[in-house]
């Protein structure tokens, strides 16, 4: 059959690391298209480097250079005592200058979404767009916690009590998924919806989720415990001055970040496009990696 040449699409990934101005490391992972689209990708709590979709031809096969770092005190970024959620655009803003990116897109997943409206907040048009996936809001609110499943209600709570009585239980935890990966997937999807359950059912997906949450507390839980405290104080910044659009994605069968969220999000981000869909989970993220991704690099 005649007709113009199928382009082959190279699926890549590497590791790295930048050393930022205070001194400390910054580690990612790139995956994907490595000459596409650049889109700096949040990861959940607890979380690494390796959180992405498993399958990096379906993002190469979008044209996304997908760039996931350590945020500090995970995998292997150094820790930094006393950070703010405005503290991590500048982060970012050195990766992105030592990768050589003009703008580039963010995206945040869960207690990633916190730090993708803290880059649209601090850097504004140097991001080209910006998606906020099952991502907790503030919780300084009335009612920040309806919705919630009992564990993750029960967990949203503990992260504010004081560092003495939490850091034991959360070693004791830790300690737990690290030995008993398997029945620690097994007791998170007990607590999930049935799409979720589906999607996390998965070899390759479970694989995945195993994988970066091992990796996150390769240091120890220190940098999961100070995160837990920032998600849960206030954010530092005016949500109403997000100048740029922000895409929202969330799902009615979220029980761990639920739907209120989002719709808080968007009540005081001005320029925000909502994806509220029916069913779906906290893992989401994985059935609708391509609409989310296909949506993002189009802003």
């Amino acid at each position: 059959m005649n007709g113009a040449p199928v382009q082959e699409i190279r699926v890549q990934s590497r590791e790295g690391a930048v050393r930022l101005r205070d001194g400390r490391k910054l580690a990612y992972v790139e995956s994907g298209n490595l000459e596409g689209m650049p889109v700096i990708f949040m990861h959940g709590n607890p979380g690494s480097r390796y959180m992405r979709h498993p399958d990096d031809g379906l993002t190469a096969s979008l044209g996304v250079r997908l760039i996931t770092p350590d945020r500090p005190g995970y995998g292997q970024s150094d820790f930094k005592r006393g950070r703010t959620l405005l503290d991590m655009p500048a982060d970012i803003e050195q990766l992105a200058n030592e990768l050589g990116l003009g703008r580039f897109a963010v995206m945040g997943v869960s207690a990633g979404g916190p730090y993708v409206a803290a880059c649209a907040y601090r850097l504004g048009e140097r991001l080209s767009g910006a998606a906020i996936i099952s991502g907790s809001a503030p919780f300084n609110r009335t009612d920040a916690m309806a919705g919630v499943n009992r564990d993750y209600r029960a967990a949203y709570s503990m992260a504010m009590w004081p560092g003495w009585l939490l850091e034991p239980v959360m070693r004791l935890h830790d300690r737990s998924v690290r030995r008993k990966p398997d029945s620690a997937l097994v007791a998170l999807m007990k607590e999930c919806s049935a799409d979720d359950r589906a999607v996390l059912s998965d070899p390759a997906i479970s694989q995945q989720v195993k994988g970066f949450r091992f990796e996150a507390s390769r240091q120890g839980v220190q940098g999961m415990i100070q995160e837990a405290r920032l998600l849960t104080s206030p954010w530092g910044f005016p949500l109403e001055d997000i100048r740029i659009p922000v895409h929202l994605w969330y799902w009615e069968g979220d029980s761990i970040v639920p739907l209120q969220m989002g719709r808080y999000l968007h009540a005081r981000i001005p320029n925000t496009v909502p994806h509220f869909l029916p069913g779906g989970g906290h893992f989401s993220l994985y059935s609708n990696w391509k609409d989310i991704l296909t949506t993002l690099v189009r802003t």
